[in-house]
């Protein structure tokens, strides 16, 4: 007859223990998953260029805005307000694409 097994028997504690497939650390995590430094270093530099290419981007969005829109207050707001949008959008988008490349790469 086999033997009731309890969930603090090594066998199952030694498959949950994996390597961490960035750094190599052996870690408490599910298959496949990055440890928490991995992750928030992966998060920071995410952070980094979606910062920089959003405001690069929204930069030149601006100009062009302030160029092409007709004079006058009604579309200066709106292309205010089109900028700031663009700002939002692009930084998000860019730091969840870079966080896939960054986790894959």
């Amino acid at each position: 007859m086999l033997r009731p097994t309890s969930s603090l028997s090594p066998s199952f504690a030694a498959l949950r223990e994996r390597e961490c497939p960035r750094c190599h650390r052996t870690v408490d995590l599910p298959l496949g998953d990055l440890c928490d430094a991995c992750g928030r270093e992966i998060a920071r530099r995410a952070a980094r260029v979606a910062r920089w290419v959003s405001l690069v981007t929204t930069l030149a969005f601006g100009v062009y805005v302030m160029v092409a829109l007709p004079p006058g207050q009604m579309p200066r707001l709106v292309g205010a307000a089109a900028t700031a949008t663009w700002f939002l959008v692009t930084r998000r988008i860019v730091q969840r694409v870079a966080g896939e490349w960054f986790r894959t790469h």
